[in-house]
């Protein structure tokens, strides 16, 4: 008898550019790992981070296509703030 694994498609992520960041949030229940842009604003406005491709990552670890296009707008800017919060305690921890 097959084995699930056997009828699991395997999704290649084409590795991010050198202006690109990568971050994983935990919203919703859910863990999404998120490729983008992160803008470092001038000095008294807030970070922002520009999501390209948003996937939702399973329990094994392994993550499924892109989902950029059928996400809410208000999602993806909720997960897009969370991405841009993320990577700045990333960059304040390594300073």
């Amino acid at each position: 008898m097959p084995t699930p694994a056997t009828y699991a498609t395997v999704f290649r992520r084409p590795p991010p550019r050198k202006d690109q960041q990568r971050a994983v949030v935990h919203t919703a229940g859910l863990f999404w790992s998120i490729t983008g842009e992160f803008t470092t604003p001038t000095p008294g406005r807030a970070s922002a981070f520009i999501a390209s491709d948003i996937r939702l990552v399973n329990d094994d670890g392994s993550e499924t296509a892109d989902m950029l296009d059928l996400l809410a707008d208000a999602f993806v800017s909720q997960i897009e703030e969370q991405a841009a919060e993320s990577l700045m305690e990333d960059r304040r921890a390594a300073a």
